[in-house]
């Protein structure tokens, strides 16, 4: 049998050639563990999972399941929309409601249409859903008065110290032996009060020429104390995740192993007295030798999916029968590989890592035809409202990532009444006299 192991040496799948077989225990995906710690330059930092590898096992899961992969995709570039829009905020109507307009200073224009400002988003929302945190960093001018530089460090490097003050930014944790110089440790803000310490530390002269991080932003919806959990580490822990990408690897195996054929046809047993006389080999196993060669020919030629539906041709004595048969017998074969159960099975999975992230299946055409899940390939008119309920349910995250860049803002001296939109192109009906529209949300 072949046997694939993982980094750490143990099984996790093997195949033979009428095997396959999976390692059913799974290994521990806590998030975080206080009490699994490691001390870089004199300072304390908690691991992230029990083998501080919680990212990179994530990355590995998410590479190799095409439905989660793209369900993250999906939510980053909702979350995002067609961009931030800078509005001023001039008074409120009677009924409460904000009075807007563009913002009037072109350096704040610039900066949301800039490269620097979308690197920094787009990357905020890719680490939020697929790792559920992400760490903001902040650059200073010399003297300290004002931010300069926005960025966002790779989630998967970095670590939060145990007393929440130092952020850890290494590229390789897999490192036996840590060398100081390949990683960089930041002093990181309150995270109850980030202007507030911000403010008192420019007081106090410290912030010249020093990136400070940002407290790290976590998914609001883990109670969890260094690491938070994405939405779709509920699927990944009950086992969906798994099933959605063992069933294409059984599929491929049973389909390269398994002799997918259509008929059966039976050739009277005298036919190989005549394709091999006896007479003409110097001894029996010689001339079984030549027979096996030429079955195994047979075999190689129906074997695999570019040879399905292949006909199979065997041999039956004629003294089952009463008088010689006119014709050869042949059957039609009921195909054993079965693969509705299987992509039933697998479309399930789907469903429920997409419910894990809030995700209605019909948005992304992910409906099947029968079973369980009937219904869900989702009209027009179930897309468009699909669409406008992720919207919707992505206001917190979106908010999160922008706190960095208010408080940005608001450290710089930038009036507080400004006011952060995303612009969101929606697709409408018919009958409003238009294919589409941008709305502020």
């Amino acid at each position: 049998m072949n046997i694939l192991f993982n980094k750490n040496g143990n099984p996790v799948m093997g195949h033979g050639e009428k095997v396959v077989a999976f390692t059913t225990t799974k290994p521990s995906r806590t998030n975080e563990n206080p009490r699994d710690t490691f001390t870089f330059k004199e300072k304390t930092f908690v691991c992230w999972g029990p083998a501080n590898n919680y990212p990179d096992e994530a990355v590995r899961t998410i590479g190799t399941t095409g439905v989660l992969s793209t369900a993250i995709g999906y939510k980053s570039r909702t979350s995002f929309g067609q961009g931030v829009v800078p509005m001023d905020i001039v008074g409120y109507d009677d009924n409460g409601n904000q009075q807007l307009k563009p913002c009037s200073d072109l350096k704040i224009q610039r900066y949301f249409r800039s490269y620097e400002f979308r690197q920094y988003i787009t990357r905020a929302f890719r680490d939020i859903y697929k790792f559920g945190n992400c760490f903001p960093i902040f650059y200073f001018n010399e003297d300290g008065t004002k931010i300069v530089r926005l960025i966002l460090r790779n989630a998967r490097h970095c670590r939060i110290s145990k007393d929440k003050q130092w952020l850890c930014y290494y590229p390789d944790f897999d490192d036996s032996m840590p060398n100081e110089e390949k990683g960089r440790v930041y002093r990181m803000l309150d995270e109850d009060d980030p202007f507030y310490d911000l403010a008192l530390m420019r007081e106090q002269g410290k912030l010249k020429g020093k990136p400070i991080a940002f407290p790290r932003i976590q998914n609001y919806f883990s109670n969890n104390d260094f690491y938070g959990v994405p939405d779709w580490d509920a699927a990944w822990k009950s086992g969906w995740v798994d099933i959605a990408h063992r069933i294409p690897q059984f599929l491929a195996k049973s389909y390269a192993n398994a002799m997918t054929l259509m008929w059966h046809i039976q050739i009277p047993d005298d036919y190989w007295n005549k394709k091999f006389p006896p007479n003409e080999y110097k001894s029996k196993e010689e001339r079984k030798a030549a027979i096996e060669e030429a079955m195994d020919k047979i075999e190689d030629s129906l074997c695999g999916v570019e040879n399905a539906n292949k006909a199979l041709f065997t041999e039956f004595s004629l003294e089952q029968y009463n008088k010689v048969p006119k014709e050869w017998k042949i059957e039609r074969l009921k195909n054993e590989i079965d693969a509705k159960e299987r992509l039933s099975t697998s479309a399930a999975a789907n469903s429920e890592i997409l419910f894990s992230m809030m995700i209605n299946p019909s948005v992304l055409g992910a409906g099947m035809p029968g079973g369980a899940y009937a219904g869900n390939a989702g009209s027009g008119s179930d897309i468009r409202e699909s669409f406008m309920v992720s919207v919707i349910t992505t206001y917190i995250e979106k908010q999160q990532v922008l706190d960095p860049v208010m408080l940005m803002l608001n450290f710089n001296g930038h009036n507080e009444d400004l006011i952060l939109q995303y612009k969101e192109t929606i697709l409408t009906t018919l009958n409003t006299g238009q294919a589409q529209k941008d709305i502020n949300t």
